[in-house]
């Protein structure tokens, strides 16, 4: 048995069963002569069809200075100079482990970091490849939005093929953040870019948008009019709402984000349908709230910099039967 496990902050989902692995057990164990019987495409389908899809996107990028990092047998990289791009260079920690000189305008990395226990720290090494400037194009299948009814039945999770770490968009919004970058959520592939501008946050806008999410929950101490007074569930602490109308203050990170997601967790609603009535605001903007992994789902297509309030809007409360207005029983996160 290979377990996994999931943050429900974040999203990451993973396994520890690998952590103490050395490259000799993951090429014995993973990455031996039988690993082309569970991905025939590693070798040549999947690097051609994603260089003449990235020789498409990357137009006017011909004479960018390229790093394909987890390159396999560098057969991507191959393609790539047959069809322009002649400054483009392989690199792969288990094929290709000679490290290579320089630093690089752009990093491209497709189907790898789910293959690594420590993603952080595959991240970081990408990193240290880039110019200042640069962007980090990041090929990886995300989560599906009806992951915690499918769980560990998404196909994704495959331990055999050595899909140790996987990601839903707030996972590597918050990477990214934590490295001083801004990510963009795209169709395929998304991208890690500094948010000081420049030709390469240029190039960022053509694959996605900058995404920024936030997680809010009840404060954790009652409020008269606005929160009741915290109880206990069998996955921790929350809050009856005692309003109709709620309010938090958070931060934008820098890179003045497109798209903003907002996910507010909650353990109870006093009827059904409650919640799903429920709406969100930003700075005037609504959108309708969707029910996604126990929460309140909403995202915002707008571009917001610095401070700003997110209002959540309930329908009327309801009477309990100790003369309480209960709504939402939300999970306490502190940040409310």
């Amino acid at each position: 048995m290979v377990p996994y496990h999931r943050c429900d902050d974040c999203g990451f989902l993973f396994t520890p069963f690998c952590d103490d692995w050395s490259h000799d057990d993951f090429a014995r164990l993973i990455y031996n002569d039988d690993y082309i019987l569970l991905d025939p495409e590693y070798l040549a389908g999947r690097a051609q069809r994603m260089a003449e899809q990235m020789a498409r996107q990357l137009a006017g990028f011909t004479k960018a200075r390229i790093l394909d990092y987890g390159a396999g047998q560098g057969g991507f990289a191959e393609r790539m100079a047959e069809l322009g791009f002649s400054r483009i260079v392989s690199y792969d920690p288990f094929s290709m482990p000679t490290r290579p000189r320089g630093h690089f305008d752009i990093v491209t990395c497709f189907e790898v970091i789910e293959h690594s226990p420590s993603p952080r720290a595959t991240l970081e090494d990408m990193l240290s490849f880039l110019r200042p400037d640069g962007c980090i194009l990041l090929g990886e299948t995300l989560q599906p939005p009806d992951i915690d009814r499918v769980r560990g039945s998404w196909w994704y999770v495959a331990p055999r093929n050595g899909h140790v770490s996987t990601f839903a968009d707030r996972t590597l919004a918050t990477l990214a953040e934590r490295l001083g970058l801004v990510f963009h959520r795209g169709d395929d592939p998304h991208v890690f870019v500094h948010g000081s501008g420049g030709a390469f946050s240029e190039l960022a806008e053509r694959f996605g948008k900058a995404l920024a999410c936030f997680r809010l929950g009840a404060p954790g101490v009652a409020r008269p009019g606005q929160w009741n007074a915290p109880e206990r569930h069998w996955s921790g602490a929350f809050q009856w709402t005692a309003a109709e109308t709620l309010t938090w203050r958070v931060t934008c990170p820098p890179g003045a984000p497109r798209m903003v997601q907002i996910m507010v967790p909650f353990v109870h609603e006093f009827r059904t349908g409650f919640a799903a009535a429920c709406r969100m605001q930003i700075d005037g903007h609504t959108a309708a709230c969707s029910i996604r992994e126990s929460c309140l789902f909403a995202e915002f297509d707008i571009r917001a910099r610095g401070e700003i309030t997110v209002t959540l809007r309930t329908p009327s409360l309801l009477s309990s039967a100790d003369g309480r207005r209960l709504g939402l029983g939300i999970r306490v996160t502190g940040h409310a």
